[in-house]
């Protein structure tokens, strides 16, 4: 995997950053670059592509949360333009291992939309479940920089076609920053 690098670096930055009393309660919004892997069930789709989103959430308290996002991807095959659109909602499960290394799960809903710009006719839209991990390290009281893994499988339908029944699944790996208020 390309991020494995990516991902060894911000742990090792993450653990020598100078320990910051990071605010963890109240609302918190950022963006992020991503690298998506869809998969789709029935035939030989196995195609990965880069994306942008962003996040916010609010924390209940040092332990619980709940976190939405939208985001959006690069075309999947140049030569079809495919692409994915979602949203997603979530409650967080948090556990601070430092005042800059805070580990989180999350579980939760997401809408997809698979869309070709050629043909907008051909969309292809779902919800499913999402299941996520990250780690978040706090740069000072406010800043922090998040690394995660989120995993979603929707079963897509089409206004019109009735004979697509595959299960989509999607792998989304990536980094951002957020601010917390």
């Amino acid at each position: 995997m390309k991020l494995k690098p990516l991902l060894i670096a911000t742990m090792l930055l993450g653990a020598a950053a100078p320990a910051f009393a990071a605010k963890d309660l109240g609302f918190y919004a950022g963006g992020y670059v991503s690298n998506t892997n869809l998969d789709d069930k029935i035939g030989p789709f196995d195609e990965s592509a880069w994306g942008l989103g962003a996040y916010g959430g609010y924390n209940f308290n040092q332990s619980f949360g709940v976190e939405a996002s939208v985001f959006g991807t690069d075309s999947f095959i140049d030569g079809v333009d495919l692409q994915v659109v979602g949203l997603t909602f979530a409650p967080t499960v948090r556990h601070a291992f430092s005042e800059t290394v805070t580990v989180y799960l999350k579980g939760g809903v997401v809408y997809q939309v698979i869309a070709s710009d050629d043909s907008l006719d051909d969309d292809y839209q779902g919800t499913g479940y999402l299941l996520g991990a990250g780690v978040d390290i706090s740069f000072s009281s406010n800043l922090a920089m998040r690394v995660f893994y989120e995993f979603s499988e929707i079963e897509p339908e089409h206004d019109e076609l009735n004979n697509y029944f595959a299960n989509t699944r999607m792998d989304h790996y990536g980094v951002g920053l957020h601010w917390r208020f």
